[in-house]
């Protein structure tokens, strides 16, 4: 999915009740929390669905395993695979929506019952109630459903002070919901990286990719490129392409683990951040988490390209 960008407008999201419970002292404090919430909850939702193109592209090397290799790709394991994929379409839904309410929320302000922020807090409990499936975040699931419930009651029902309570709950909700579920969509990247790297050494070894642009570095200087490699330089080149695919898939695998342990952290900070601020103090940080820019980085490089690698050796025809 499209994850949306609402950095503009996303300063509403707890500017209505923020501001109204903060007063003059902290107002620059809650608007600049806003902006930063927008901002990672956008990143969350790309990292999800980077996640997401990870597990489609893992899906078609169990395909091209089982059509040149013959190694088995059961029903049931692609079945597996294949369920995964609405279970992260859902998060980058819910992080999306998380955001889409910040343009909502300035509304709780008017005179009229604002009927569709109250709409938009009550989708995003339904969106929770359709993450049951993983079971390991169960407890995590119930209390940010908790915290929507609370809020949509309280935009009903005009109540600022209840409804920023209830936003500062749902932000630590979901920084616990993806610390919980770590460990569930870790293997999503180990596995992809795993399959990735052992398909492609069996290509080398097979033959079946043109080692010579690993001759680029010698002759790119000099203006000149390789030809396709023969069959006995494509043999001599083979043990250093099998070692660029060790390096990548080490890349490959420490670029996710930052991703992850960034995403972690800028949530925990906003969390931070947003109590802070609901909790009237003074909240110094005029920018969003540093540690941002990280899972954005990883999860544009992803979603650019459809594939979370772009060195190995361009596949040829077996010989």
């Amino acid at each position: 999915m499209r994850c949306k960008r609402r950095l503009r407008i996303g300063v509403t999201l707890f500017a209505g009740p923020l501001l109204l419970m903060a007063g003059c002292k902290t107002s620059a404090d809650a608007a600049a929390a806003a902006t930063q919430m927008a901002t990672t909850a956008k990143s969350l939702c790309d990292y999800y669905t980077a996640l997401k193109t990870i597990l489609d592209n893992t899906d078609q090397l169990y395909l091209l395993n089982a059509q040149l290799y013959a190694k088995p790709y059961p029903a049931e394991n692609r079945r597996q695979v294949k369920d995964t994929e609405p279970e992260l379409e859902k998060r980058a839904e819910l992080a999306s929506d998380f955001s889409t309410l910040s343009a909502e929320f300035g509304k709780l302000t008017g005179s009229t019952a604002p009927a569709d922020v109250a709409t938009s807090a009550s989708k995003l409990e339904g969106e929770v109630d359709t993450l049951a499936s993983i079971k390991a975040s169960s407890v995590e699931q119930a209390a940010l459903k908790t915290a929507f419930q609370l809020l949509t009651t309280a935009i009903k029902e005009h109540k600022e002070r209840e409804a920023a309570k209830a936003m500062d709950d749902a932000t630590r909700g979901l920084s616990d919901l993806f610390a919980k579920e770590t460990d569930v969509w870790n293997s999503t990247e180990v596995v992809y990286s795993s399959i990735g790297s052992t398909l492609a050494g069996n290509l080398v070894d097979g033959n079946a990719t043109d080692n010579s642009a690993l001759l680029k570095v010698a002759l790119d200087p000099f203006g000149l490129s390789p030809v396709t490699a023969s069959a006995d330089l494509n043999a001599q080149l083979a043990p250093l392409a099998k070692q660029q695919i060790a390096t990548k898939k080490a890349d490959m695998d420490s670029a996710y683990e930052k991703a992850t342990d960034a995403m972690t952290k800028s949530l925990q900070e906003m969390s931070q951040r947003i109590h802070t601020v609901a909790e009237d103090k003074p909240m110094a940080y005029r920018s969003a988490p540093l540690s941002v820019s990280t899972v954005e980085a990883w999860a544009s490089q992803i979603m650019s390209t459809g594939s979370t690698t772009s060195a190995t050796p361009a596949s040829k025809p077996a010989k």
